[in-house]
């Protein structure tokens, strides 16, 4: 086009290079974003199932509706309830109220 500034190859070859080096670190970023969050889930799934172990060990078959409160637990409640585990009574003490 007419009146344009036509940018050299050298100039154009470090922008790409720019280009490239950014894509990398974003989609290294990207990995490293995605490992994380998929190994905090497996530790969150690792604790339910743990707690659940116990649970079952010490005050026998749970219910379903017990099994459920597990799965769908915040990490804050999984350890309140594990840490209820080794002075509850019975299960509705590990399970009480919980205050965060």
């Amino acid at each position: 086009m007419p009146g344009l500034a036509v940018p050299d190859a050298e100039e154009l070859t470090k922008e790409m290079e720019m280009l490239e080096t950014n894509i990398d670190r974003w989609e290294a970023q990207a990995i490293a974003k995605g490992m994380e969050q998929g190994m905090l889930q497996g530790m969150q799934q690792g604790e339910a199932l743990l707690l659940q172990r116990l649970l079952t060990r010490r005050f026998g078959a749970l219910s379903a509706t017990q099994l459920a409160n597990i799965a769908a637990a915040t990490p804050a409640q999984l350890e309140t309830w594990g840490d209820r585990v080794l002075e509850a009574k019975s299960l509705d003490e590990v399970f009480g109220e919980t205050r965060h």
